[in-house]
């Protein structure tokens, strides 16, 4: 598995997509995400404190994306914009996982409180800085930190929604741009992609 790991990290810095910030800088550009790529490593906890570790997914598809609280626009859109995707598949549709960039503001509780606004269906992670750390480069994503004047800090961050299948392969790259239908059409697609005969994950 630690070959694996390193293997995607090697292999995601064509991974890392659209890189969306809060502040100046400028947002940068990377390549666009290579699919067929195997997906990374994250062990981390969900707000209501259950341990998701990426190894007992394997056999089922999931999506996500790297992000945080106290981002003002592309966060927050991505989080709706995949809410009212879910919307729209009321029945069987992957999990979510919102993987924060900003672990030391981003505890538990505020994620908590956050995700209020959002579909219960999508899970909010956090973790240690390393922990965060090891997600981030093992899915080739970025996270770059900017500390504002007066005081504060900011992230410009991979923006993009990884979709990985039953076998561990990042089989697509969505944005907050796509229209509410494309976006539930590819989660529903995904959803049908499990792999037979697999057994979830205890919760």
């Amino acid at each position: 598995m630690l070959a694996i790991r390193i293997g995607a990290a090697a292999l995601g810095l064509a991974l890392s997509g659209a890189v969306a910030t809060e502040a100046p800088p400028v947002p940068t550009r990377l390549a666009p995400a290579n699919t067929g790529l195997l997906a990374g490593y994250f062990r981390l906890t969900a707000s209501n404190g259950t341990t998701i570790d990426s190894d007992e997914l394997v056999g089922r598809p999931y999506g996500l994306f790297f992000g945080f609280t106290h981002c003002p626009d592309i966060c927050p859109t991505t989080l709706a914009a995949l809410s009212a995707a879910l919307a729209r598949l009321p029945g069987r549709a992957p999990p979510l996982y919102f993987v924060t960039v900003d672990p030391e503001r981003d505890t538990t509780e505020v994620l908590a409180r956050y995700m209020t606004h959002f579909d219960p269906r999508i899970v909010a992670l956090t973790g240690t800085r390393g922990a965060v750390e090891e997600a981030l480069a093992s899915f080739g994503a970025v996270a770059r930190r900017t500390d504002l004047p007066g005081g504060g800090h900011v992230y410009g961050h991979t923006a993009a929604i990884l979709l990985i299948d039953g076998d561990g392969l990042i089989v697509d790259r969505l944005s907050a741009e796509d229209a509410p239908d494309r976006l539930a059409a590819r989660l529903a697609a995904l959803a049908g992609g499990e792999r037979s005969g697999a057994e979830a994950p205890a919760r």
